[in-house]
């Protein structure tokens, strides 16, 4: 048995802007959005939204299934979004999750690849110590200068998996191709809320990173590349994802694999494993024993292509009515609104509903107050 992915669970804001409406006031074609890049939403997070908040409900959602919760030995936080450069945003989830207090609890940085670097460190472990799972929760927000060319694809969400030794749904594959390069193409310094980036220059870096990991698999895999039956790529939007595929794979099914990130927008660190979710959503053929690739890539860069078999319990596994509902149950902003919320002129904490059972209530003293609501 492979160790890997044995719960999946993803969440993001109870807020959308619809791109038709930022195309209009950006005097743009809406065109450039959905058939450019492949977006068509993407979600807005009010004052009581945070990377925690957000990551809290995911976790919340994937500990459903696991049976006893002492046997989370440790909680990695993934993310490019930390508003703390000391405390660990996973101490927030440990405390909401009432996790046991001899678990290990810290954050991963590497831009949109830090929750692949957190799976592939949970697998370690879990096969050196077969009786603990570990927690994993990527989360991120990610907002860019107002008309900028990275504005449509602002977003954020979270996922958070559960990695044991005996997965229901995915066994990590001991295969991989990684690339690491150093490369100025995206970038947050700490002083600031929006990123900065190089969009050609990333383009042209993830897609060549993509052929070099995905060359570096196959030697150290001896498998080719028929014998991968379905493909997903982290997205920063949909046609870049679409692009890899068609130059790297030829993969059927991808589009299967955007439909929430085409609604969401980039969700950088949980991207790419939204994208699995989705695929398990929307694809209707049985996908047990498939085997799935998955390319990560995380800006200024660090790379890797890995694969993973789909085990024969991931149906009864799968929240896809629950995930359908969260989606559809999402309430449509203004343009007015989105600018509001964007400027950071709101402080309005309770104006807005929360996706799930914790808000951020406010800031006192740079103190952050998280409290449980109801549902």
């Amino acid at each position: 048995m492979l160790p890997g992915i044995d719960a999946i669970a993803f969440s993001t804001s109870k807020y959308f802007l619809n791109l038709e409406m930022l195309a209009e006031h950006r005097n743009v074609t809406y065109a450039k959005y959905y058939s450019g890049i492949g977006q068509t939403r993407m979600s807005v997070f009010p004052p009581n939204e945070d990377i925690v908040t957000v990551g809290i409900e995911a976790a919340r959602k994937a500990m459903v299934f696991v049976e006893d919760k002492n046997d989370v030995d440790i909680l990695i936080f993934a993310t490019e979004s930390s508003f703390d450069l000391s405390k660990s945003a996973g101490i927030y989830v440990h405390n909401f999750l009432k996790l046991k207090e001899d678990c290990r609890v810290f954050d991963l940085k590497q831009a949109c690849y830090s929750a692949t670097a957190a799976l592939q460190l949970a697998k370690s472990y879990v096969m050196e110590n077969p009786r603990s799972k570990v927690l994993v929760v990527g989360s991120d927000i990610i907002r860019y200068p107002p008309g900028s060319s990275g504005e449509p694809t602002q977003g954020g969400a979270a996922v958070a998996f559960v990695v044991s030794q005996n997965p229901r749904i995915l066994g990590i594959e001991p295969y991989f191709g990684v690339h690491t390069y150093d490369i100025m193409d995206f970038w947050r310094p700490a002083y600031l809320n929006e990123a900065l980036f190089d969009g050609k220059l990333s383009a042209y870096n993830y897609l060549k990173s993509t052929d070099i990991c995905v060359e570096r698999y196959f030697k150290n895999s001896n498998l080719e590349i028929s014998d991968i039956n379905h493909a997903c790529f982290h997205a920063p939007f949909g046609k870049m994802a679409i692009k890899a595929n068609n130059q790297s794979l030829k993969c059927e099914s991808i589009d299967q694999t955007l439909i929430y990130n085409s609604i969401i927008g980039n969700s950088c660190s949980a991207s790419l494993f939204i994208c699995f979710i989705s695929l398990l959503d929307h694809l209707k053929s049985d996908l047990t024993g498939n085997r799935i690739g998955f390319f990560s890539y995380g800006s200024g860069s660090v790379a890797e292509f890995f694969s993973g078999i789909v085990s024969a319990d991931y149906r009864k596994m799968m929240s896809t009515a629950d995930n359908q509902a969260m989606i559809s149950d999402r309430f449509e902003i203004s343009f007015p609104e989105y600018e509001l919320i964007s400027g950071n002129a709101l402080h309005d904490f309770d104006r807005y509903k929360n996706i799930g059972s914790v808000t951020l209530a406010g800031i006192d003293h740079n103190k952050r107050d998280y409290r449980t609501v109801s549902l």
